[in-house]
């Protein structure tokens, strides 16, 4: 077969413009939300080896690691599935004598083998947040009111999210063996009550607890979900899971966001290590931009006891569903051409980039009628051209053709009136 040297692997990418311009965008915002909370940001390696890739993972997530083998030790390496791991053992050894919580943020590609037919990614572009070293409720809720600020930061007035507790599952599913626990969860995730019921059956399930087991598939809506949720929380750890989730809500009412609140008791969301609170939020196009919860058993595993909360925001499904919602930002390829020379023009350049304006100056000569077609093909809205006195410009409106004669020290106001560039 003749090799293709302009292919990608299927289930990659490249960012081109737009794309790139948005996902800075997205990223950005992010991180100034996540900083002005008092987050850190960490950066982790894109691969490790692959002893500490798969701790916390379950079977299915191991198998989707994708590994390859370092020439000089034989050892082998993966490429990073999840950052939260990494982030984890970044708490347990090197950030060990920082003093506690610790509140790290990060961005950055993880990596899962693609499964067969389902048109997934290999590639994976993420920006989370993990809070290490603080339990309880407080500490979930404050989980959830910094990604409703990531959100409200990035033009969204309306969103929803969907609470569960995997504790709370998991007090069900006590004493079943892993593969039939793994059975039951993804039948309680398809609501398939029918289908449940034949399940433990097969598993000769006592009658009331199976009943139990089944009733979580109807725990989905508002908040009246965690007063029903009461008749079958009969073990202390369901008690427990289930006081977790209504000390929440009960804050997320007092912020007001009820609303915005979806309960879902059936639903064990992301990877397996979650022990509490469940997070999945989604846009109001139905996109899930993101999913995270509470860890309280993963840190340990690096040689630290701490809990553990996070979140993780996955920017292309942000990009898809902020676009649906219009929410992005006009992509420019610059905001001002110039095709004026000279020392005033040198100046004016200085000046305008000193303002915050993206400014393209050509290599050599651009004639006028050049400069139009490289603007409108590069979204450029204005060019700076020459004037006829001195300290003169023009400024030409792309669009509209007009041209605008402007003073070189008045070049920055004029930017700030035409919304190119904000006031100083």
């Amino acid at each position: 077969m003749k090799l293709n040297p302009t292919a990608i692997p299927p289930g990659t990418r490249t960012y081109l413009f737009e794309e790139a311009s948005y996902k800075r965008f997205i990223e950005d915002a992010i991180h100034i939300v996540l900083r002005s909370r008092g987050f850190q940001e960490i950066v982790t390696p894109p691969f490790e080896y692959h002893e500490s890739a798969i701790v916390g993972l379950n079977e299915d997530e191991r198998n989707r690691l994708i590994r390859f083998t370092e020439a000089d030790s034989g050892r082998i390496i993966a490429l990073r599935a999840d950052v939260t791991s990494q982030v984890a053992r970044s708490a347990a050894t090197h950030l060990s004598s920082r003093p506690l919580p610790l509140r790290l943020c990060y961005s950055g590609m993880v990596f899962r083998r693609a499964r067969k037919g389902q048109g997934e990614q290999y590639v994976f572009n993420q920006s989370g947040f993990e809070i290490i070293g603080s339990s309880g409720y407080e500490t979930d809720t404050e989980t959830i009111l910094s990604l409703t600020d990531v959100l409200w930061e990035t033009g969204f007035s309306k969103f929803s999210i969907s609470l569960g507790h995997a504790g709370f599952i998991a007090s069900f599913l006590e004493g079943f063996s892993e593969a039939d626990a793994e059975k039951i969860k993804r039948s309680l995730g398809k609501k398939d009550k029918t289908e449940l019921e034949k399940i433990l059956a097969s598993l000769s399930v006592e009658k009331g607890r199976s009943e139990r087991i089944v009733a979580l598939a109807s725990l989905f809506g508002n908040g009246d979900v965690l007063t029903k949720a009461e008749g079958i929380a009969v073990t202390e750890g369901s008690k427990k899971a289930l006081y977790n989730l209504k000390s929440v809500y009960a804050k997320l009412e007092e912020a007001g966001l009820a609303e915005m609140v979806t309960i879902d008791l059936g639903e064990m969301r992301g990877f397996g290590y979650y022990t509490g609170i469940n997070i999945e939020v989604f846009s109001p196009s139905g996109i899930s931009v993101g999913h995270g919860g509470r860890y309280d058993n993963l840190v340990k595993r690096f040689g630290a006891d701490l809990p553990a909360v996070g979140f993780a925001f996955d920017i292309d499904s942000l990009i898809e569903a902020a676009r649906a919602e219009s929410l992005l930002p006009e992509w420019r390829g610059s905001d001002i051409l110039v095709l004026a020379d000279g020392d005033e023009a040198e100046d004016a350049v200085f000046d305008l980039r000193e303002s915050g304006a993206n400014v393209t100056v050509p290599f050599g000569e651009m004639k006028k009628d050049e400069g139009k077609e490289y603007a409108r093909r590069m979204n450029i809205p204005l060019i700076l051209l020459p004037g006829k006195g001195e300290g003169e410009f023009n400024v030409l409106d792309v669009n509209s053709g007009k041209e605008q004669k402007v003073a070189g020290d008045e070049l920055v106001k004029y930017l700030v009136s035409m919304n190119i560039v904000e006031d100083l």
